[in-house]
């Protein structure tokens, strides 16, 4: 009798200290534990804000009339098929217009361009740096989460510091994010990542 109450002591402690997790528990606790904003604060201001791979916007727009092919292989980052792809650019200008969150400049080359100041939101940013790819995450939804918090970083944080100190004639260099296709449409509007004025 004790044999057999032993047994069922050690069977029963043997069977609690075993804990079996379901694989979405496994998952969601793997995800849980990525700090996705901390990623996109280190992917801003390590990858973005030295703004290394932006491309003077000028520029890009004279390659992509003269040789557009070799301007979207070169410049631009597509994720999928067609005919658009993400720049990562910069410019500079005077600040002719200032409204509903948009500030439109005029560049030395006499083009009009558009900054919008409020509305960051999409993937153009993170797409533009070429410094993420899908393959680096397991999930789109996760690739996305990048997206958002870069977002939320640029509009909340790094824009509104510099955006309500800008006036009418003031001079600006923007680095930024725009979507073109092989046949720009002008003005050009561009995503900010970095705003400073003289």
């Amino acid at each position: 009798m004790k044999r057999i109450l032993v047994v069922v002591i050690i069977a029963f402690l043997a069977y609690n200290s075993v804990y079996f997790k379901t694989l979405s528990e496994i998952k969601k606790q793997k995800i849980a534990s990525f700090n996705f904003k901390s990623f996109a604060d280190s992917l801003y201001f390590k990858g973005i804000l030295p703004s290394k791979n932006a491309i003077d916007l000028a520029l890009l727009l004279n390659e992509i009339k003269t040789n557009p092919d070799t301007a979207f292989h070169k410049h631009g980052n597509r994720l999928g098929i067609g005919n658009s792809a993400y720049f990562m650019v910069k410019t500079k200008g005077k600040v002719v217009e200032i409204s509903d969150g948009k500030i439109q400049i005029l560049t030395g080359q006499n083009q009009n361009i558009i900054i919008e100041t409020q509305f960051i939101f999409g993937n153009a940013i993170r797409d533009a740096s070429k410094l993420v790819k899908l393959t680096d995450f397991k999930t789109t939804a996760d690739f996305n989460t990048i997206s958002e918090e870069l977002n939320n970083l640029i509009r909340e944080k790094i824009i509104p510091q510099i955006s309500k100190k800008i006036k009418i004639a003031d001079e600006i260099t923007v680095t930024g994010a725009i979507k073109l296709n092989k046949k720009v449409n002008l003005p050009v509007e561009i995503l900010p990542a970095i705003i400073s004025k003289k």
